[in-house]
């Protein structure tokens, strides 16, 4: 999918700058460029995923630039220097230059790998590649994976449902994987298609989360199997947020950092609410202490792993991958489950008890490591 066009005499590979300069050509057949793919048009998809893979200067050369210029310029998510290029007048000079066919759907991982120069030279696949380009020095050559060619409806339904497919994170915990993101993605389809934004949908996740702690917070059997469930419900919500964000292109690190508030939030408050549920239902004190050492433990732990979560977000929004290890297994919200059985089974003692001593011996467990690190 992607071409070079290098100066004659380029150096060893391992001293190259990175390739931040792309040549979009977009094929003749232009009323597809703005068609939507998951609420943002085609492409404007593609330049935004330029962006986001490092490219600073795009120049687009089609056949009827009219039509896109003025739309690309005026979406507040652009930051690229964009150029149209117009009558075969393309000034490339001796700057390391990256090809790509427009009527393809541009990955990320894909354009990054594709940013360090190499040696290969191939010209198959592109529909449209003026001569002029065909007269520099074209080192390196990746031709157009067909799969991701986009023409007809079809193309793009089939395309949409791999977006769909790939916003979840690298570090998705095993019932992330299983089920939250399968159930998120489908509210996803719906919330694409509103005026929502993420930061709003992770307000309706804290909304939904705190009536979760309010039904616990009245101690009897049903309201804590409607609290279980009202808070299975925000942890869907808030994996939307998050799709949503991704697939728009509406990432931010306010966001991020909102987002992870929330959750805790939800969290301190519905631990608390169970422990203040089971006295009004039982009378015993105890569980008042229970769901205090819950929130104080879960609240030391999340003060010393705040910044470290809001990196790996960050770092899992983008591709990244990293080791999971212990903390991030138990730092998990896969409890959520465990706490719908428990409510079903109408043990929710055992959960705050659990919780209670778990959050605080993990607070310990964090304490203890941070304290090696600075030492």
């Amino acid at each position: 999918m992607v071409f070079y066009l290098m100066n004659e005499n380029p150096s060893s590979p391992q001293t190259e700058p990175q390739i931040q300069t792309a040549v979009l050509l977009l094929p003749a057949k232009s009323d597809c460029y703005w068609q939507n793919l998951a609420e943002v048009p085609f492409l404007l998809r593609n330049t935004l995923t330029l962006q986001r893979a490092g490219i600073k200067k795009l120049m687009i050369w089609s056949e009827n630039t009219d039509a896109f210029q003025q739309k690309l310029k005026q979406d507040p998510r652009m930051n690229l220097d964009v150029e149209w290029i117009v009558d075969n007048a393309i000034g490339l000079h001796d700057t390391h230059v990256m090809v790509l066919d427009g009527s393809t759907l541009l990955e990320k991982a894909e354009i990054v790998e594709a940013m360090t120069p190499s040696t290969q030279y191939q010209t198959d696949g592109f529909h449209f590649f003026p001569e002029v380009l065909k007269e520099k020095n074209l080192i390196k050559v990746i031709p157009p994976r067909e799969s991701s060619r986009l023409i007809n409806k079809e193309d793009f339904r089939v395309a949409e449902e791999r977006l769909l497919k790939s916003v979840g994170l690298s570090n998705d915990s095993l019932m992330d994987r299983l089920i939250t993101r399968f159930i998120s993605r489908q509210l996803t389809r719906v919330l694409l298609k509103t005026s929502l934004t993420p930061n709003q949908i992770t307000f309706l996740s804290l909304l939904i989360g705190l009536g979760s702690a309010w039904c616990f917070y009245q101690g009897t059997f049903f309201s804590g199997i409607t609290g279980a469930l009202l808070l299975l419900v925000s942890a869907w919500v808030d994996c939307t947020d998050g799709e949503i964000a991704r697939l728009k292109f509406m990432e931010t690190s306010w966001g991020a950092r909102f987002d992870i508030y929330c959750d805790n939030i939800v969290h301190f408050s519905v631990f608390f609410s169970i422990g203040m549920g089971l006295f009004f239902a039982t009378g015993n004190s105890l569980y008042i202490l229970y769901g205090g050492l819950a929130v104080f433990g879960s609240l030391v732990a999340f003060m010393i792993l705040s910044g470290s979560i809001m990196k790996k977000k960050q770092a899992a929004g983008q591709g990244k991958t990293s080791e999971t290890n212990l903390t991030d297994q138990l730092a998990n919200r896969d409890f959520i489950y465990f706490l719908l059985v428990m409510a079903c089974i109408e043990r929710l003692d055992i959960f705050i008890l659990l919780t209670a001593v778990g959050s605080n011996i993990f607070a310990i467990y964090l304490m203890y490591k941070r304290n090696r690190w600075t030492q």
